[in-house]
């Protein structure tokens, strides 16, 4: 079942619906087609938003989404993104500044509600911090984590401070 996240314009929704695994799928919904993004084509994104504004800056931005990150999407949150998009980003970019941040904070989200999911949001953080700060490629980002155990993982991620 269809949940609304954020209302980004009047032609775009970002959604949670059912996904392959569970109901917590985050979709980018536009008129009359809805797709799941890919970590790799926000993991560009923000790689090219880095390049034009500083990988410090975009990351210091994730850093405090990530902070108020819960269960459930809260407007404070949502509406935290639009202002940073707003105030640090010309433009011509905020409205996708506004969707790949609210696509990452809503998949942070989803993360928090997943089953079995031992890293939460801390997955989403380490993508970012890999694009942000240890200059990973977009594609090594996304399959970084791909057959690695969780303990694994969360051994790096306190390595690096979250």
């Amino acid at each position: 079942m269809e949940r609304l996240i954020k209302k980004i314009s009047k032609d775009l929704d970002i959604v949670f619906d059912d996904g392959k695994f569970d109901q917590w799928c985050v979709y980018i919904k536009y008129k009359n087609s809805k797709k799941p993004p890919l970590d790799k084509e926000y993991f560009d994104f923000f790689i090219e938003l880095g390049k034009k504004y500083t990988n410090e800056k975009v990351y210091g931005d994730f850093v405090k989404i990530y902070n108020l990150v819960s269960n459930r999407v809260e407007k404070k949150v949502t509406d935290l993104i639009i202002d940073l998009a707003k105030k640090n980003y010309k433009e011509d970019i905020s409205k996708n500044v506004a969707i790949n941040f609210t696509v990452v904070y809503a998949g942070m989200v989803a993360e928090r509600n997943k089953r079995y999911t031992v890293l939460k949001e801390r997955i989403k953080r380490l993508g970012m911090y890999q694009i942000l700060v240890l200059k990973y490629s977009s594609g090594d980002a996304a399959n970084f984590s791909k057959g690695k155990k969780a303990k694994d993982l969360d051994v790096i991620c306190k390595g690096y401070g979250f």
